[in-house]
């Protein structure tokens, strides 16, 4: 038996916390459902052998400056990784020997992840032992689904489920950078003219030596605010009440707020969907799935349903309550509950966001464009009225 401490949701909707003496994580999560709250987070009690081996991995300084940052582990690298250990679960390799064969040939921080997950499996531990170790790596959706396959013997299909999730999102974030990356590489030339044109002049009489000497100090001043703007807000946003307030307006920008929204609807179902087929209770992929929405302001609204769903309230009349949902998504999930099939009915209603989001994307991505070609047209006249206002005042001037 072990001690462990937890927090967790009351049928108020109120955090508690508290401890328990179990067997392991998922006999602490029965006793505190036993008690009528929704476990958040449970880690083994302080001063245990395994709680010192489940502590957040790297130094306070790379924690919360480097990794907020940059953690050396993308999207893409997870999706691949999970692809990979859920065909070699599937071929009948043990777990402890298809962490070995990836790890081989992954490099990286990623690499010496997979071999710390190896080592701690061969000594009998869990792979979410490790995972937990690396917040900043793996999401609260992808921990949660791994301790289900891990209790449930149903490892192989709870990996299979994290691949194509992230494949998935992968998807949706292709689909913004495509909509965005004209708009700012206009912007980006818009800006560059700004800065250069001004001095053509010089380049035509000069040379590029005394060109460069104008424009290089510019250009640099504006690479390094840019680049510590990003840095800034990245650090900033680790805070939840920054990070809350910056959602909370993108929601509401005229014409963004409305595709903010459904990018947060759509993340929502899709998790939700994955997180129920895995036969996670409602409550609990509420919350899991609020997380994965990657928008504070809406998941603390869509969490307002656990209470509802703790009392014995259908899905769809706790999740209606919370106004975050559209109607057409909460009227197919509806008619899901009431025909037994509300996991089929999550699938649909992500089928039918996955559409909403694609349309919205593609409307932006055109509405972006054209303002930033308006923009680079307002950048253009000004360097041009500026440089013909010089050059008749300069007429002017040497006429007396």
């Amino acid at each position: 038996m072990a001690i462990y401490d937890y927090r967790a949701k009351d049928r108020s909707g109120n955090t508690v916390t508290g401890t328990v003496s179990a067997t392991d994580e998922r006999a602490a999560a029965d006793m505190i459902r036993e008690l009528g709250r929704l476990p958040m987070d449970i880690r083994l009690a302080r001063g245990t052998a395994r709680a010192q081996a489940s502590v957040e991995a790297g130094s306070a300084f790379a924690r919360y400056l480097i990794y907020p940052l940059w953690t050396g582990v993308n999207i893409k690298m997870l999706a691949l990784f999970y692809r990979q250990l859920s065909t070699m679960l599937g071929a009948g390799m043990a777990l402890s020997e298809a962490l070995r064969s990836i790890g081989n040939r992954t490099r990286g921080r990623l690499g010496v992840i997979i071999a710390e997950m190896c080592d701690n499996v061969s000594r009998g531990g869990r792979l979410s032992e490790t995972m937990v170790r690396y917040p900043k790596v793996f999401s609260r959706l992808q921990i949660g689904l791994v301790r289900a396959g891990e209790g449930g013997g149903l490892l192989e299909q709870m990996v299979d489920r994290i691949a194509a999730y992230l494949e998935y999102e992968l998807g949706v974030r292709k689909l913004i950078m495509k909509a965005t990356i004209y708009p700012i590489v206009t912007l980006v030339f818009a800006l560059f003219c700004f800065i250069c044109v001004p001095h053509l002049g010089v380049l035509v009489k000069d040379g590029f030596v005394p060109f460069f000497a104008l424009v290089g100090p510019q250009l640099e001043a504006w690479t390094l605010g840019l680049v510590g703007t990003i840095v800034i807000l990245k650090l900033l946003f680790q805070f939840y009440t920054a990070r809350v307030m910056w959602d909370c307006v993108k929601v509401y920008i005229p014409g963004i707020g409305g595709s903010a929204r459904k990018i947060a609807m759509t993340r929502f179902c899709r998790a939700l969907a994955v997180l129920y087929a895995a036969g996670v209770s409602p409550a609990e992929s509420v919350d899991v799935a609020s997380d994965a929405c990657a928008n504070l302001f809406m998941g603390r609204a869509l969490r307002c349903a656990i209470p509802g769903i703790q009392s014995g309230n259908g899905l769809t009349e706790s999740l209606t309550r919370t106004r975050a949902l559209s109607p057409m998504v909460l009227d197919m999930l509806s008619v899901g509950e009431r025909v037994g099939s509300t996991d089929a009915a999550l699938q649909k209603v992500s089928d039918y966001m996955d559409e909403e989001l694609d349309a919205s994307i593609h409307k932006i991505g055109i509405a972006l464009f054209v303002i930033m070609i308006l923009a680079a047209g307002v950048i253009v006249g000004y360097i041009v009225i500026d440089f013909w206002q010089k050059y008749y005042g300069g007429i002017m001037g040497s006429g007396g």
